[in-house]
């Protein structure tokens, strides 16, 4: 990135893309001087220094920028994100059990405004008025730009002209939470406990918003196109983490038959090196449906699982087989359910299509 540019990524605000267009790199960047956002190892945001007063004079020569999302959206966004992430929901007392204790817990509140003061994530030391003054009166003094993730495409057009980083015509979407539900499904009661709570960063979002609004209201966006969806985002999240996380409620069934998703796991992304990650999800499906099959046999979980529509969208199909898991672990621990799963990779025969393309290839690799 340019020396004379700093881009401050608040979390959940569609950050990663910009980072990964500014810095021509496949995936995100770790936080540097020209890079605020959050500190691994402390969980802290590195943009402290530049809502200093003391500092003022350091940073008035740098165009600064940061991208800004309506709490509700935000908020809700952040939370499946992290929800199953130890790491993180650890720092918060007590560790929320849903939605509602996620956004009723002070540490959760108001985190755009607390992320620019560098507070640390889910920081017992809670932001106020001062705080927020301190962020308004540094983004004038600073004449930081901001845009707004609700008009993302105008707002990389006008960061682009700022700093002078050319964006490509193509964009590829990053990091996008695949088990999130959509804003139109969260009920009127979640978004005003969201809003009674999170009024500082309403009041900051408001006025970016405007500031925005002002600043491009002349302004001749040019045109970009987004690609991608929830699929670009599959194969890094299965680096670290099991398709099942996004909805299945025991974890303990996971641990316990942790030994076939890894190698499950290795052999999609190791050997057959699927680089799609609809192809992942959909064999991902058929080999979890198979084993549990082999398992399991005429049990009613295996029956389940064996009644979902095998045309159905490969995200969609494992948002099934985790209610499936779920309404039979209600009733039935999953303990229940210990003999192990084994992984065999001839458990699933992948249709080759008539134009010897793609899947071929990944049928002569599956019995090779």
């Amino acid at each position: 990135m340019n020396s004379k540019n700093i881009f401050i990524h608040i979390p959940k605000t569609g950050g990663t893309t910009i980072n990964c267009v500014m810095n021509k790199t496949q995936w995100q960047t770790k936080p540097d001087f020209n890079y605020r956002h959050i500190l691994y190892e402390t969980k802290r945001s590195n943009s402290k220094d530049i809502f200093n007063p003391l500092n003022y004079d350091k940073y008035e020569a740098y165009n600064i920028f940061m991208l800004l999302r309506n709490p509700i959206d935000r908020l809700i966004s952040e939370y499946y994100f992290i929800k199953d992430r130890s790491e993180f929901m650890s720092l918060i007392k007590p560790v929320p059990k849903n939605l509602s204790d996620y956004i009723k817990n002070k540490q959760t509140q108001n985190y755009m405004v607390g992320f620019l003061l560098g507070k640390r994530m889910y920081d017992e030391d809670l932001v106020n008025e001062d705080d927020f003054e301190l962020v308004i009166n540094t983004i004038n003094n600073l004449d930081i730009h901001v845009g707004v993730f609700e008009a993302y495409a105008k707002s990389l057009s006008y960061f682009s002209s700022i700093t002078g980083i050319k964006l490509p015509k193509h964009i590829d979407v990053k990091r996008i939470t695949l088990n999130r539900p959509k804003l139109e499904n969260i009920s009127e009661e979640t978004k005003e406990l969201i809003k009674k709570n999170n009024a500082l960063d309403f009041k900051l979002y408001a006025y970016c918003l405007k500031r925005f609004e002002e600043n491009t209201k002349d302004f001749n966006a040019k045109a970009i196109q987004f690609k991608g969806d929830k699929y670009n985002y599959v194969l890094k999240y299965t680096e670290r983490f099991n398709l099942l996380e996004t909805g299945l409620k025991e974890k303990n069934f996971i641990h316990t038959h942790q030994q076939f998703f890894n190698d499950l796991n290795l052999y999609l992304h190791k050997h057959l090196k699927i680089k799609d990650g609809k192809t992942y999800v959909n064999l991902w499906n058929d080999y979890f449906i198979a084993s549990m099959n082999a398992s399991y046999t005429n049990t009613p979980l295996a029956k389940k699982l064996n009644t979902l529509d095998k045309e159905m969208d490969p995200l969609k199909k494992t948002e099934q087989i985790c209610n499936a898991l779920n309404h039979v672990f209600k009733g039935n621990p999953s303990n229940l359910y210990k003999q192990q799963l084994v992984f065999k990779k001839d458990s699933v025969i992948i249709k080759t299509p008539a134009n010897n393309g793609f899947i071929s290839k990944l049928k002569s690799k599956l019995f090779s």
